[in-house]
């Protein structure tokens, strides 16, 4: 049998329970009463979350996607179409980049090369249309704006875009400066986020009450107070360090070390609000921060950026000369000051998973802000766009539904046109390497 129906069977029933438990419900979390009791303190419940929203005519809501191509040739080079789209009402504005690139980085660099193109484009062609006189009240970015605030400006392994990740945040600037001076909301939305920043914040909470539990040395109470945010910085190296009072106290400190190694772990959010939430509704709105490890770097960057330069640029260095240093500093200092991002979950529906939602904090810089805190903001412009917009478990937000279908590039048009027109203008037939598949089978 060609389904392997049998196999998967005697694989699943073989670990039903565990499995059961991990689809559902995600990995065991044995500080579940914890979360349990923290977690109603910052959830707001919402009464009818259809009351939330208008009519969809009366906002004037701008949506942002992109899709990507992307294939190995025969020559080793990737082969890569990423488009991008933004729409207004029946207003739209397209951007299309299409190239050939070489690394010796594998399978994760041009992950990551492609992934910082596609957020880029997007950046770009929401400048081109606010640019334009596009006029909206919201754009919607899918994705988390912090997330792609925290990307660390390297030099890129890819050969011929050694600055692509200076490009994009110079876009990324560009992009918030035209919002904030236009007074367009910008919202990033993303769907099962794999953010655990809300699930940290609960644990320092839970964290600092047990601290205070202990009955240990003052001396050594002072000393294990800062192993959280070690943890935060460097997993390993964070739970080593608390060893040595772990074999000391012994089952003392069992809720401290079942703390630092939940903080390990990989939770996400979501998982949190799925399992806790006993309503629609949404998590009180935090200030996200930055780990000690982004702090060292924030501080880096604005202390003495053209020697960040200098340091992390060394084949762009090699291969154009200094010419760009000046440049590449002017935008690479100016990353501490971006604005800090406020951050919360809404949930409109008990049976769905929730919604990430990330918008800019115009009077707080990422620099300034430290660990997560909680957040005194106005959402409900934010929430009215997002009831307005959310159409039930199939359509989460119908703005960014429609500009996903629209911008999705198949591989039958890249197969049947973009190839095709690639191999008529130069002339020569174009060979993809033993990764791409021209047979398809039923």
């Amino acid at each position: 049998m060609p389904e392997f129906l049998d196999e998967f069977a005697a694989s699943v029933i073989r670990k039903k329970d565990g499995m059961k438990e991990k689809v559902l419900k995600g990995t065991p979390n044995p500080l579940q009463d914890h979360f349990r009791e923290k977690f109603p303190s910052f959830w707001v419940g919402i009464d009818d979350p259809a009351k939330l929203g208008v009519n969809p005519a009366e906002l004037s809501v701008m949506a942002v996607d992109s899709s990507v191509y992307s294939n190995l040739l025969s020559t080793g080079g990737v082969f890569y179409v990423v488009r991008s789209l933004a729409v207004c009402r029946s207003v739209e504005q397209k951007l299309l980049e299409s190239d050939v690139f070489f690394s010796k980085g594998g399978s994760v660099t041009e992950r990551n090369f492609i992934s910082i193109k596609m957020e880029m484009l997007e950046f770009q062609v929401a400048i081109d249309a606010l640019k334009r006189g596009l006029g909206c009240g919201t754009i919607l970015i899918d994705g988390s704006l912090y997330g792609r605030l925290v990307h660390i400006p390297l030099e890129s392994k890819v050969e011929e875009e050694r600055l692509v990740l200076v490009d994009y945040f110079k876009a990324y600037k560009e992009l918030l400066d035209l919002c904030r001076k236009n007074n367009v909301l910008l919202v990033g939305v993303a769907k099962e986020s794999r953010s655990t920043s809300f699930r940290d914040f609960l644990l320092s909470l839970v964290f600092k009450e047990e601290l205070e539990k202990l009955d240990i040395d003052d001396d050594d109470a002072r000393k294990l107070k800062p192993l959280f945010m070690e943890v935060v910085d460097d997993f390993t190296l964070g739970l080593q360090r608390f060893e040595k009072f772990g074999q000391k106290y012994g089952v003392k400190l069992e809720i401290i070390r079942m703390i630092l190694e939940e903080l390990a772990r990989s939770r996400p959010d979501y998982q949190l609000v799925m399992n806790f939430a006993e309503s629609v509704g949404y998590t009180r709105p935090l200030l996200l921060g930055s780990s000690p490890r982004l702090a060292r770097k924030l501080e880096a960057l604005r202390s003495d950026a053209k020697g960040y330069v200098r340091k992390n640029f060394p084949n762009a260095l090699r291969e154009t000369g200094k010419g760009f240093v000046d440049e590449a500093a002017q935008v690479i200092a100016g990353i501490p000051d971006f604005p800090a991002i406020v951050s919360f979950y809404v949930l409109f529906d008990r049976r769905d998973s929730p919604i990430r939602i990330d918008v800019p904090c115009w009077d707080q810089k990422l620099i300034d802000v430290g660990w997560h805190k909680p957040a005194s903001v106005d959402l409900e412009g934010v929430l009215k766009v997002l009831a307005t917009g959310y159409c039930g478990l199939d359509c989460h937000n119908l703005w960014l539904k429609n500009v996903d279908e629209r911008v999705r590039l198949k591989k039958k048009t890249v197969d049947n046109i973009y190839v095709p027109y690639m191999e008529k203008l130069f002339g020569e037939k174009i060979i993809r390497g033993r990764s791409y598949r021209r047979v398809r089978f039923p």
